[in-house]
């Protein structure tokens, strides 16, 4: 199964079962609550699961508590890999808005242009590093699925190991697709949302979860690529 395939099978998959993307929708709406944010990041974990499984249903939603606890090892997982390029990222944003900021009798209060190309230098850091964790990411997120063990995300040498099995030249081909049909998602979404409130309601309930479907499923399809190694075949009924 080639990029192609794997992204052709995502698409067709949330619609196997359109009353599950509407339940993961109404979660998506209620995301401000906390808790049904965990649970739709839980639900997402599940997919994979259940794809690595070669199940070509969606999960029931049950096991409520595992769904929880499972979400929450995703978002430690973002939040961990993500903290470091953001926290560059912004001290760059802050050092271009401190020359715009003025104290009575002193001037600006950054106007050292050494200190500006510095903290320009340190943001471009940031954008890279967040460049090279997104592509790292999913091969990460699915690591940490098979091994149901958190720490399995952070194994670099597993994931590097992993993207090399899959081909490093099908991976990135694989990750622009996903990239695209992102960016067109997001791109559909803000068109229905600006003129139509209606849209308001479209995106969380039908679109978010549709694409966080999609997603799951290709990232879990990835991760079961030709390249994987025999042994993973063999045993991919036996996943925890």
């Amino acid at each position: 199964m080639d990029a192609g395939e794997i992204t052709s099978n995502a698409l067709k998959y949330p619609l196997t079962d359109f009353k599950k993307v509407l339940i993961l929708g109404i979660l998506t709406i209620l995301s401000s609550l906390i808790i049904p944010g965990f649970l739709v990041l839980g639900y997402i974990f599940k997919i994979i699961k259940s794809t690595m499984k070669d199940s070509s249903e969606l999960p029931n939603f049950n096991q409520w508590t595992s769904m929880f606890i499972d979400g929450l090892k995703v978002f430690v997982l973002f939040f961990i890999y993500s903290i470091i390029p953001c926290i560059l990222i912004l001290i760059g944003i802050w050092g271009a808005i401190l020359p715009m900021l003025t104290v009575p009798g002193a001037g600006s209060l950054l106007n050292s242009p050494l200190s500006l190309n510095m903290l320009g230098g340190i943001a471009s850091i940031g954008l890279i590093l967040l460049v090279v964790i997104s592509f790292i990411i999913p091969v990460a997120l699915a690591n940490m699925v098979y091994q149901g063990k958190l720490v399995a995300a952070f194994r670099l040498k597993e994931i590097i190991g992993k993207i090399k099995e899959i081909g490093w030249v099908d991976y990135l081909i694989w990750f622009i697709i996903m990239l695209i049909i992102i960016w067109v998602a997001y791109f559909v979404s803000s068109f229905l949302i600006l003129p139509f409130i209606i849209g308001i309601v479209i995106v969380p309930l039908i679109i978010s979860p549709y694409l966080s479907i999609f997603l799951a499923r290709s990232i879990g399809l990835v991760y079961k690529y030709e390249g994987s190694d025999h042994e993973y075949y063999r045993h991919s009924k036996q996943i925890k």
